[in-house]
């Protein structure tokens, strides 16, 4: 049997020394390979048509983590402008998002991915989670670099629980950007204790989920293999069902 072609988007480094560069983790790869998919590192596109043409070829997505969605795109001032991803990339993968979405295109959205997700179809997010969340755990590195980690408990009932058999697991943190108000078609799948949503499904797909943490950058986790096996069967047509 052939291996699922699973397209990866690409982080966007704008301006530099050479000009602008596609930029993706080694982990991203090893973790598609490491569950028997072949990875494809994707172009940022331009248009929706570019990402169907692509799309039609593939057989997953991964929507991958990076800086922070200008607000502008779900209505909001910025109030934090270090950390805005280029416009190029957001507009890229919210065309992914979307037509993979239309196509019924097995897709897993990471950290930024499941925020594009959900502003892709008209949802919001919290800017900063300090200062719209107050008292929320702490989401994000410290000054140290340490990598904060806590629990998430599993919604009954979604395709999340029966993709990792467990009611809440402990999963690592490094954002401070969440989703705030949920888009049509969506539901919550996942929560941290403070409240924080930590991943979300659509209802009306096969596979359309995302997560708020970082799967690729824990590997040897039950969780991980879990949510990979179940996303990679699915891009070889297995039925995914909510459970």
């Amino acid at each position: 049997m052939a291996k699922p072609l699973i397209g990866i988007t690409p982080d966007l480094k704008a301006k530099l020394k050479r000009g602008d560069a596609h930029l993706l983790y080694n982990s991203y790869v090893d973790l598609i390979v490491s569950a028997g998919g072949l990875p494809v590192i994707l172009p940022i596109v331009g248009a929706r048509e570019e990402a169907r043409e692509l799309l039609e070829r593939l057989d997953g997505l991964v929507l991958t983590g990076g800086d922070d969605i200008d607000p502008s795109y779900f209505g909001q001032a910025a109030r934090h402008m270090g950390s805005i991803s280029p416009r190029e990339r957001t507009d890229s993968d919210l065309a992914f998002a979307r037509v993979a979405a239309e196509r019924g295109t097995p897709s897993l959205g990471i950290c930024l991915g499941v925020q594009s997700m959900n502003v892709a179809f008209g949802g919001t997010l919290l800017q900063y989670i300090p200062e719209d969340a107050p008292g929320a755990l702490r989401h994000e590195e410290d000054e140290d670099d340490e990598v904060p980690t806590h629990a998430i408990a599993i919604e009954p009932g979604t395709l999340l629980r029966r993709a990792l058999g467990v009611e809440s697991t402990t999963v690592n943190s490094f954002h401070h950007q969440a989703v705030a108000q949920l888009a049509t078609g969506f539901r919550v799948a996942a929560r941290s204790p403070d409240g924080i949503v930590e991943a979300i499904e659509r209802q009306d797909h096969p596979f359309y989920i995302g997560v708020q943490w970082h799967p690729e950058r824990m590997p040897q986790s039950d969780a991980t293999r879990r949510l990979i096996r179940l996303f990679i069967d699915a891009t070889r047509g297995a039925p995914a069902r909510a459970g």
